[in-house]
């Protein structure tokens, strides 16, 4: 039984779900497989300034907050937020490929780490310097992973992960996919409270073992 959390870095939706498969996989790390995929919400001909998603972001955060708990900080809002940075879902999905050799089992939350990086820190994702501070935490070789972030195989292996969101019709983020072994069944679409995940994921394994 695997569990595949489809996300991408810069989905605020996904900044509130995060915690939520992090809490599920605490509930069945020693039962299931977890698993995380980046979806290319925002490469090539879609890269734009975060400028330019400012009032919708502005309007939109607090419905995030209020729905999902997760806060997002001054630093993101009132200075990321404003500027030219470019929003590029391509870099910290290589980043999370990277990691991903290293410490599978962590990878949802390092993804997390990215998130909170971003939505409160304010911090910028195209920068190299940014993964070097959320990598310590983990205690990774810091060189050797700028290295590879920069590796260009990986860089197409990230993008090849895109391609195989695409193929399975998956659009919108964040999503999730149980895999049975027999099948793949699509247990969340959209943010969704930690209860009725598991209630869906309880009612796939009943029909599964039904079939």
């Amino acid at each position: 039984m695997r569990f595949i959390y489809v996300y991408d870095p810069l989905c605020g939706w996904c900044y509130g779900f995060t915690p939520v498969v992090m809490q599920f996989q605490q509930l069945h790390s020693g039962a299931m497989e977890f698993d995380i995929l980046s979806g290319g919400m925002i490469v090539g001909d879609n890269r734009h300034p975060f400028s330019t998603m400012a009032a919708y972001i502005q309007r939109e955060h607090t419905n995030v907050e209020e729905m999902t708990g997760v806060k997002f900080g001054n630093a993101f809002l009132e200075k990321l937020l404003p500027s030219e940075e470019m929003m590029d879902s391509e870099k910290p999905s290589v980043a999370l490929t990277v990691f991903k050799a290293y410490q599978p089992e962590n990878a949802i939350s390092f993804a997390h780490d990215m998130q909170h990086a971003l939505n409160y820190d304010g911090l910028s994702l195209n920068l190299d310097t940014t993964y070097r501070k959320l990598i310590r935490k983990y205690s990774l070789p810091e060189d050797e992973f700028i290295d590879r972030l920069h590796n260009e195989h990986l860089r197409y292996e990230t993008n090849q992960e895109f391609q195989l969101v695409q193929n399975w019709g998956i659009t919108g983020f964040p999503a999730a996919i149980l895999d049975t072994g027999k099948q793949l069944y699509l247990c969340a679409r959209g943010y969704t409270p930690l209860d009725r995940l598991q209630q869906t994921v309880d009612n796939i394994i009943e029909e599964s073992n039904r079939l």
